[in-house]
């Protein structure tokens, strides 16, 4: 969970002003721009969303969150290659993966009481 939170911080802290900036220099244009950004993955814009809202998942449904999560980091890496900045994709998938190891952990110990 550390790792977790200490990964989506950085992120938020390295997107989040790029965003804000994005949004005013070019107003509601930008907003159309993000949009944009799901059909297109050659920005991480996309990417960041999608993986908040895998995070923001996880605190309530682990294994879909943690799904969504490895799902955008191996197709945000497939689709747009090394091309676009890995480093945010494989601690994204690492958060993914041991949120998913913890939670198979979990049910394994439930199940061995």
């Amino acid at each position: 969970m550390t790792y977790g939170i200490l990964v989506t911080l950085l992120m938020l802290l390295a997107i989040v002003p790029k965003l804000i900036g994005e949004f005013a220099e070019k107003g509601l244009g930008f907003l159309m721009e993000i949009l944009k950004s799901f059909s297109n993955w050659d920005s991480p814009t996309a990417f960041f969303f999608i993986y908040i809202i895998g995070y923001a998942i996880i605190w309530w449904k682990p294994l879909w969150g943690s799904i969504i999560i490895i799902f955008a980091s191996t197709l945000y890496v497939i689709i747009a290659g090394f091309d676009g900045p890995p480093i945010f994709t494989i601690p994204a998938f690492l958060v993914g993966l041991f949120y998913l190891i913890y939670l198979i952990v979990l049910r394994n110990n439930k199940d061995n009481e």
